[in-house]
């Protein structure tokens, strides 16, 4: 398999990164996954994925840069585990939290519908506000990166962003009650 190119730029923004946030990265690692050589592993490996994906990475702040790192590091670990053949010789509480939970295929059918009438809610909204909540909601952009994109200032894309949210709260709050009088009925019942 060939590793994809990038560019000299790209190598040197990476290079900058990394002398920022490889050390600290690191120690969030091996506190998270209790091995050296793990979470060296880990930092690697989130800043190949930070070069490769460097469109994304490389326009967010500093900040969120770090968050970046912290998530891919964590799901890298998540996904190894799901997948490692000794997940039953873990410890009982990492084997419980990481496993994948059994789902129900009523809920499954509930989260479709929401799924879809998010999308729906989503291709509603006017024009402009559904450019921005498309690329800040599924395309997961950053604010500066949408108002370069769309050529709107970043407090344009916040209140884009922020009644978008308002809309699709205010849709969604009958799946979002559904689920809650489904969880509460029962102790309601034992409780009578």
């Amino acid at each position: 398999m060939t590793q994809p190119s990038i560019t000299e730029e790209t190598a040197d923004q990476v290079a900058a990164l990394w002398d920022r946030e490889a050390e600290g990265l690191l120690r969030y690692t091996i506190v998270r996954t209790g091995s050296t050589e793990e979470g060296g592993d880990l930092v690697s490996r989130a800043f190949e994925a930070a070069a490769v994906d460097w469109a994304t990475v490389g326009p967010r702040s500093q900040d969120a840069q770090r968050a970046w790192l912290r998530r891919t590091c964590m799901n890298m670990w998540i996904d190894g585990i799901r997948r490692s053949a000794n997940l039953d010789r873990l410890r009982p509480e990492l084997a419980r939290r990481y496993q994948r939970a059994e789902l129900n295929p009523a809920d499954l059918v509930v989260l479709r519908q929401a799924a879809d009438h998010c999308l729906h809610v989503i291709n509603g909204l006017p024009t402009q506000q559904r450019a921005v909540a498309v690329l800040y909601f599924l395309e997961e952009q950053p604010s500066l990166v949408i108002a370069e994109r769309l050529e709107i200032t970043a407090s344009g894309v916040r209140k884009h962003v922020s009644e978008a949210r308002k809309k699709l709260q205010a849709e969604l709050r009958a799946f979002v009650d559904d689920q809650h009088e489904t969880r509460t009925a029962p102790r309601e019942e034992a409780s009578a």
